[in-house]
């Protein structure tokens, strides 16, 4: 028995040495481990979706590295304990898992009989088009209906010969034009005798007039196409199964099959709740997705504190950046700042342009909503912006001297403009996009210079090296 366990051990040990030589740690940020496998992952599929050639390794390693500081703050931050994120994250995790806890070669399986049971049926004529002209008399009806319905159908039958086409006879014989309308059968769907006037047609053509239980017709083949193949109709049957609830007989027949597996005499739900507790040491790539979905959540959540929100707010942030680096945004022309006002009377555009007179463009949209009623869409229209040659086309008249103007609002019939022209940015706001881009950025890089200095980070070079290189 100790020669068992030795041999046990030492066994166990291999393993274990034969894992970390197979993927050894590449890199620790604030102490946590990053295997070379995990870089891997991240690298490959980051360059996947770069145009060109994508990045090295080494320009890969730096954005790799920020992103990890970024998670390690929100882990220090304590960000995934919040009841918001773990809910979130165990609500997708639940999503991206289902595949694994259903049998979804069952599920294939089953599709595939219906389609194969749906091909037999239909059979090699597959799905044909056709029109038709019918004059509806049972058999049952009097003797004088069914004699009416077959001249009517004889006659129909001579106006084709002489050249006229389906919708002129539905005219002559007042028929519905939906009566003549296209459709398409496939064998076993329509009565004997007309299953077999159509499929004896080449596209194109038509039959001699039949006599069916329903009346008397005539059929017009138009198009014909074979039944399609299982992967055209996979999505389609794959929804109908779903709706039938075939994911929950799936999984049913998943946990049959892993209680077998694992054995110890559970159930079904049994052994799916501990094969689900196992996916991401099973299976790789859940693994791999969901650290990233994890960390990506982490990631998102830390950077909108940090930066992106702050942004938005820091109205006095991005002023003082705009004036530190005020000469670094230029407008290519003068812009015109101010209000383009339509209205449908001049007493109601005077009126908007009194109450904007003497205010500052900043408070034009609060002075507008402060002093016109609700009804006013009816009665005045107004635009305000900054706003480039092109970007108007009654600014680029009114302002610039430039083209004929814009349509008026229906109803309107005045227009006119109020603000100033300028030749360079003047707050932020003039420029508030480029502005709040690159405070977002100056923000960013200042905090990820202060994580570089709260976290330790060490990079194994000569695993790096291996990178993408090994066996």
């Amino acid at each position: 028995m100790r020669l068992k366990n030795i041999a046990a051990l030492f066994l166990l040990s291999s393993t274990v040495a034969l894992a970390q030589v197979n993927d050894p740690v590449l890199m620790r940020v604030n102490g946590k481990e990053v295997k070379r496998s995990e870089f891997e992952y991240a690298f490959n599929k980051n360059n996947t979706n770069l145009a060109g050639e994508g990045q090295t390794v080494n320009e890969y390693l730096p954005m790799y590295v920020d992103f990890k500081l970024k998670v390690a703050e929100a882990e220090a931050l304590q960000l995934d304990t919040l009841p918001s994120f773990k809910e979130e994250y165990a609500r997708d995790r639940a999503l991206m898992a289902e595949n694994y806890l259903v049998d979804t070669c069952f599920i294939n399986d089953e599709a595939y009989r219906i389609y194969a049971k749906d091909s037999a049926t239909i059979g090699v004529d597959g799905f044909i088009e056709v029109a038709h002209i019918v004059f509806l008399a049972k058999q049952t009806a009097p003797l004088a209906d069914i004699l009416l319905a077959k001249a009517k159908i004889d006659s129909a039958y001579a106006m084709l010969n002489e050249g006229q086409t389906f919708e002129d006879i539905a005219k002559h014989f007042k028929m519905p034009a939906q009566a003549i309308g296209s459709f398409e059968i496939v064998r076993g769907q329509v009565y004997p005798e007309f299953e077999q006037a159509a499929f004896a047609l080449s596209d194109g053509t038509y039959s001699k007039p039949f006599e069916s239980p329903a009346g008397y017709h005539i059929v017009k083949r138009i198009s014909s196409r074979p039944f399609g193949s299982f992967e055209e109709y996979k999505p389609a049957i794959k929804k109908m199964l779903e709706q039938q609830n075939i994911r929950e007989t799936a999984r049913i027949k998943r946990g049959r099959d892993l209680a077998r597996e694992f054995g110890g005499g559970l159930t079904p739900q049994e052994a799916l709740a501990r094969e689900d507790s196992l996916l991401e040491s099973k299976y790789p790539e859940f693994g791999n997705l969901m650290r990233e979905y994890y960390e990506g959540l982490l990631f998102f959540e830390v950077s909108t504190r940090e930066v992106w929100s702050k942004v938005a707010a820091d109205e006095a942030g991005l002023e003082k950046y705009f004036k530190k680096n005020k000469k670094k945004y230029k407008f290519e022309a003068s812009r015109f700042r101010g209000a383009v006002v339509q209205a449908n009377s001049q007493e109601n555009l005077d009126n908007i342009k009194m109450i904007l007179k003497d205010k500052s463009f900043d408070n034009y949209k609060s002075a507008i909503e402060e002093n016109l009623p609700k009804d006013s869409v009816r009665t005045v229209r107004v635009e305000v912006g900054i706003f480039a040659k092109g970007d108007n086309a009654w600014v680029d008249k009114l302002v610039f001297g430039q083209g004929d103007g814009g349509q008026l609002r229906r109803g309107f019939v005045v227009v006119d403009t109020v603000g100033n022209v300028i030749d360079a940015p003047e707050t932020y706001k003039d420029v508030k996009g480029m502005v709040t881009t690159d405070y977002q950025k100056y923000l960013e890089d200042n905090w990820v210079k202060s994580l570089r200095k709260k976290y330790k980070v060490k990079v194994d070079k000569a695993v790096l090296k291996t990178v993408n290189n090994h066996d």
